[in-house]
């Protein structure tokens, strides 16, 4: 076993401002900062061709088609007609992180989508006045979808917990399969995307056919997603890039991923009025690039300053929409704008609501915020919050104190003029008393029976809401000792997320930092294995949690090699023990609680054992001294007496004693010279009320803890 300490930087204290520097461009001119947007669609239509035989055969065949169709819809002087409207799903693939967004970015981005297709975003009055005449409405409203491919009621989000959102390509596909896309725009949103890529897509002639039909969508990271949360202002016309390549649009340079090459020139992108330009990557509202001026901010540009489309590129994006190539003209179909309900009266068909920060547990007097994740069309609340104050509340998120440690639950009912729907959750929060525990904290779990969660006010929790295996008692299994907890993430499927909370720890008479260790033991299950355990710390008995340590795969696993079977440690050298850094004054107070979350994907069984939270001043892990594998109580817990079993490896001054949670003396069991050697003593504690109490021995000025339970 070797100690490992993981440094990091904690969203709670530190921050990082980073400034956009100004940067020249590719034509040697200084202008503003460069976007960092990077197109995959080049690329991957490559790719799709490369693992596709006969696609790209049957691509160009479709591309001469619908470029028939387009100059006819042109010639016909279709260039508004009646408004499109196209149904959406989104696809968020997350591991739990940031790329999770929230519900209100995905609405910014549709608001963000209807804005640029229907030519007014409030930006466009800053467009070159060169280009002000040619600014295009393609007049198309997108839409959220409100029923599923079943029929059944949505919110048009679909969130799938995988690992996949790091690979970000095609395989997206296969965890959170494709919505019919003659039916549904289907965007993927996830972590990254190979490349550094920002998002990409395929033109309708490539994807045309069944081969095509099969990885039909847009996929975008998911800080280029609507203008709020993970994303910004700058980055917000990404999708509606995508979205316009989906439509058969090209990068204004021609078809390739790279602006800045002087012989895209010699390219087009179909449209009469953007003029022939090599591209750009920052916003340059002078450049003449093939001798005339360069519409830098067309939002088929990688500027930084996009702002608008043309109309002859909303004419060729509505002929487009009218086309079979890729089904597109089934989209807008009035037929199929019923069957996603996308036209239909909102009808509230599913009722929700989530805490904010994601904890149910609080402190006496803490405020709990709660949020309504409640859909569709939803005009009125009506909640009911067991020994909350208020008790009652009408707000979308109503922000509540509850003041008595107990368990109790919530019921919100939300409704429109077409009907209503009742949520209750029982007991969904957890009233604890500050201090439950007092410093030294030590747990080895040898005192506990069989069911974790009912043990001195630990919690265990399932934030995935799926029967999966929980944190749980390990028998026979520990670093020194005969029990551990674990979750045996072999037989869990991918994505299950379990947590583990400590009871509340008192820190308020550390003088400094408090120190915070425990040990674990991992094993991969083979090269797809992609854990992950993370350590997070709440100063305010979990009403807000922040990460800590997180140990991912390539760091977690304590044994070498894969083991395909269920692992169970052998030893101690199977083991490694973490100090969890920074427990420092803001978190030095009686409401201090830790958590351990392990996701399982694609690995094995987790354990942890030995968690130790102290003052280095006063206390120290019995870990780090000779004598303290020798160290046995039993029974544990005891009614009446117990037997005290210690070893010391040097001569010199031992002391024992009976110490209570605030760390006051209750008992002074021994204090005197001893020889190196083994040693065995009883000591009655039926004197003693029932409750958890610390045996302490020091020697040579070095300490040891262990807990004894009286019952």
């Amino acid at each position: 076993m070797y100690i490992k300490t993981l440094v990091f930087l904690s969203a709670a204290f530190f921050f990082t401002l980073t400034a956009l520097a100004q940067t020249d461009d590719h034509s040697g001119h200084n202008h503003d900062a460069a976007h960092d947007f990077n197109c995959g669609k080049h690329d991957m239509t490559e790719k799709f061709f490369h693992e596709n035989p006969g696609a790209r055969k049957a691509a160009e065949e479709a591309r001469l088609e619908l470029e028939k169709h387009t100059a006819e819809y042109e010639e016909s002087g279709s260039r508004s007609g009646q408004t499109l409207v196209v149904p959406v799903v989104f696809h968020i693939v997350h591991a739990g992180g940031v790329e999770n967004i929230s519900e209100a970015q995905v609405q910014s981005a549709i608001e963000v989508l209807n804005e640029d297709f229907s030519a007014s975003n409030p930006e466009l009055g800053e467009v070159q006045p060169a280009f002000q005449g040619v600014i295009g409405d393609v007049n198309i409203e997108f839409r959220r979808a409100r029923k599923d491919p079943n029929g059944a009621c949505t919110n048009g989000v679909v969130r799938t917990l995988s690992s996949l959102t790091f690979d970000g390509g095609f395989s997206l596909l296969n965890v959170s399969p494709q919505w019919p896309r003659n039916r549904y725009l289907n965007v993927y949103v996830c972590a990254e995307i190979e490349g550094n890529t920002a998002g990409f897509t395929l033109i309708p002639s490539s994807v045309n056919g069944s081969q095509g039909s099969a990885v039909d969508a847009i996929y975008i990271t998911h800080s280029y997603v609507g203008r709020v949360g993970t994303s910004n202002q700058q980055r917000s016309h990404t999708l509606s890039h995508e979205v316009g390549h989906w439509i058969n649009l090209e990068h204004l340079w021609g078809p390739t991923n790279n602006p800045g090459v002087a012989s895209n020139c010699n390219f087009d992108d179909g449209v009469g009025d953007t003029p022939n330009t090599i591209g750009w990557t920052s916003c340059n509202l002078t450049g003449e690039s093939c001798g005339t001026l360069d519409n830098a901010e067309n939002i088929m540009e990688y500027s930084s300053c996009s702002k608008h489309f043309t109309a002859g590129q909303a004419s060729r994006m509505r002929a487009a929409l009218n086309s079979s190539i890729a089904q597109r003209n089934q989209l807008t179909t009035n037929s199929n704008l019923t069957f996603t309900g996308v036209n239909l009266p909102d009808e509230v068909c599913f009722a929700d609501f989530v805490i904010s920060g994601g904890g149910g547990a609080v402190c006496p007097g803490n405020e709990v915020t709660f949020n309504d994740i409640s859909y569709n069309g939803v005009t009125s609340r009506s909640w009911s919050f067991e020994g909350g104050q208020p008790a009652t509340s009408t707000a979308q998120n109503p922000t509540v104190t509850f003041s008595e440690p107990g368990n109790y639950s919530v019921t919100l009912t939300v409704s429109n003029p077409l009907g209503e729907l009742t949520v209750t959750k029982n007991e969904i929060i957890t009233v604890v008393p500050e201090g439950e525990m007092a410093i030294p904290f030590y747990e080895n779990f040898e005192s506990f029976s069989e069911i974790l969660h009912l043990q001195e006010n630990w919690v265990v929790a399932n934030p995935d809401g799926d029967m999966t295996r929980q944190w749980e008692m390990a028998n026979s299994v520990g670093f020194s000792n005969n029990r551990s907890v674990r979750v045996r993430g072999r037989f869990n499927a991918n994505g299950a997320e379990e947590h583990l909370e400590t009871p509340t720890i008192d820190l308020s008479s550390v003088s400094e930092n408090a120190e915070f260790t425990f040990k674990y033991a991992h094993a991969r299950r083979n090269s797809n294995s992609n854990d992950r355990l993370v350590v997070s710390v709440s100063r305010n008995c979990g009403s807000l949690w922040n990460s800590f340590v997180t140990i991912t795969m390539n760091d977690l696993p304590t044994v070498s090699g894969n083991v395909p079977g269920e692992f169970v440690p052998s030893g101690p050298g199977d083991w490694e023990e973490v100090s969890v850094p920074n427990i420092i004054s803001i978190m030095l107070n009686p409401e201090f609680k830790a958590r351990f979350e392990f996701t399982s994907l694609a690995g094995n069984n987790i354990y942890i054992d030995d968690i130790n939270i102290f003052d280095p001043l006063t206390v120290s892990t019995d870990d780090e001294f000779s004598m303290a594998d020798g160290i046995k109580i039993y029974p544990n817990p005891t009614a009446d007496q117990f037997t005290f079993e210690y070893q010391i490896a040097v001569p010199g001054r031992v002391t024992a004693e009976v110490i209570d949670i605030s760390g006051r003396t209750l008992d002074a069991l021994f204090s005197t010279e001893r020889a190196a050697g083994k040693y065995i003593a009883t000591y009655d504690v039926s004197h003693l009320a029932p409750g958890v109490y610390f045996v302490r021995l020091t020697a040579n000025d070095q300490g040891a803890v262990k807990k004894l339970i009286v019952r």
